[in-house]
């Protein structure tokens, strides 16, 4: 009878005894962190790391991140000849791809991906503008592996490469690396989490439109525009913008970037960048576009151009990802052709490739640095929980994520918010707590948690396998 009182209050200590466990990991701070790590004590200054693929060194690698005078538009080095500059960057991350030999790797996809891993050398060397990253985050390699070894590579490239019918471009996809490194670069943002983002909202297609009416890289929703418009009201803030498409134009248009890239094998002239326009244009497909749609496709030989019902169902299929059989491959190159013809080339529209990344870039540099509190508690966060909680406000807003910060503090009084790693934010970033602080449903509140580990997955370091 004894023996088996104690075994009770054994047993019924052991969820006592895991809930002391746990509250002493989350209170307890982490020993093995980078002794380089800054934290965040205030929303207005933090000091990230750059990304060391070159030994070219930003003037100054510890800008306060609102730094204005980071804005000016630095020269080009006149003593950098075109051939020093290949001969410096030519070799860069060619070992790469040796290592992924059993990676199906076309020679197109080869260039892209050699292209998105250089260009962070080409920029410092001839704009003196490189970006940042965070010492929990992956290199450029490894933003690479997660690209080559998703299933958006292994089933969606695939199949464009396999038939020229379905017109994939690769000056879009050069638009948009370049574009999102820029975005990175002026407004002072983790590379990895920005790249992480815009991969998982979109895969990098223009066309993309989710059925609640997100539209284009970024996904901008039309609540994120208006607040995006609201953040454009501060003439710093206008000015950052105007001046990121005044060096994205310089960056296309560039002699030295054109050379290189020709060495690359891209033949690619980049339209111009003009200045953002104050009103953008939330652009709604009609049915005269539709119409023009069917005749393009069966001047091509394509009879279904002819079923504009067929037309509009197989086009919210592409804009939601989808990619078609090979019968209806003509659809993929006609459509975006025509899109971009008609709307996208506009920098007015929401689908304009620059146009949506930087206005995306503004939104989510808002939730990095935005100060939670509540009420006189401010909650001061290292920058790596700060990308987790930018990712989610990014697509929900910032109230819920206030809320579960709120309601974290009154589970655990003693958590250190300012040594709140990315690992430990991770563990307590459960579906229960989601749905007490966001509100929705089951369905949503798995949708929020999925999209944000994802992109964590994508732009933190792998773990080491033995």
């Amino acid at each position: 009878m004894i023996f088996l009182t104690s075994f009770r209050k054994h047993v019924l200590s052991l969820p006592v005894l895991f809930i002391i466990i746990l509250s002493l990991f989350l209170i307890v701070p982490e020993t093995s962190q980078s002794p380089n790590k800054a934290y965040y004590p205030q929303h207005s200054q933090y000091h990230p790391r750059s990304f060391t693929t070159t030994k070219v060194k930003l003037k100054d690698p510890n800008y306060p991140a609102n730094s204005v005078k980071h804005l000016k538009i630095l020269q080009s080095n006149p003593d950098l000849s075109t051939n020093q500059l290949l001969l410096s960057v030519g070799n860069l991350h060619r070992p790469y791809f040796e290592k992924k030999k059993n990676k199906f790797i076309n020679e197109s996809m080869r260039r892209i991906i050699m292209m998105f891993m250089q260009f962070e050398s080409m920029s410092r060397q001839i704009f003196n503008r490189g970006t940042v990253s965070l010492p929990t985050q992956t290199d450029l390699e490894g933003l690479a592996d997660h690209v080559v070894e998703s299933r958006w590579y292994r089933e969606a490239l695939n199949r464009f490469y396999s038939n020229n019918a379905y017109g994939f471009s690769e000056e879009r996809m050069l638009r948009v690396l370049i574009s999102i490194h820029t975005a990175a670069n002026f407004f002072e943002v983790p590379y990895p989490t920005l790249f992480c983002l815009f991969f998982q909202e979109s895969k990098f297609d223009f066309l993309a439109d989710s059925p609640t009416g997100a539209k284009g890289i970024g996904q901008l929703t039309s609540i994120g525009l208006r607040e995006v418009q609201r953040l454009r009201s501060d003439s710093k803030m206008e000015l950052k913008l105007q001046k990121t498409a005044f060096h994205l134009n310089r960056v296309y248009t560039d002699p030295q970037i054109q050379k290189w890239l020709e060495n690359l094998g891209f033949k690619i002239n980049f339209a111009k960048i003009s200045p953002i326009p104050e009103k953008i244009e939330f652009t709604r497909l009609s049915s005269s576009f539709m119409r023009e749609v069917g005749k393009e496709l069966v001047k091509e030989g394509q009879s279904y151009g002819e079923n504009t019902s067929l037309l509009w169902f197989l086009s919210k299929r592409l804009r939601r990802g989808d990619i078609l059989s090979n019968r209806f491959a003509h659809m993929h190159k006609v459509f975006s052709q025509m899109l971009e013809e008609q709307y996208a080339r506009s920098q007015a529209s929401a689908y304009n490739i620059e146009t949506n990344i930087l206005l995306s870039t503004i939104l989510f540099s808002h939730y990095y640095r935005y100060r939670w509190r509540n009420n006189k508690q401010v909650f001061n966060l290292a920058p790596e929980a700060r990308v987790i909680l930018a990712t989610s406000a990014y697509n929900h807003g910032q109230t819920g994520m206030r809320r579960f910060l709120i309601n974290l503090k009154q589970e655990f009084p003693m958590l250190d918010f300012q040594a709140l790693s990315s690992k430990k934010l991770r563990i307590l970033f459960t579906n229960q707590r989601l749905s007490n602080a966001i509100k929705q449903s089951p369905r949503k509140i798995k949708e929020v948690s999925r999209h944000v580990l994802n992109i964590m997955d994508c732009a933190e370091k792998r773990p080491l396998t033995s």
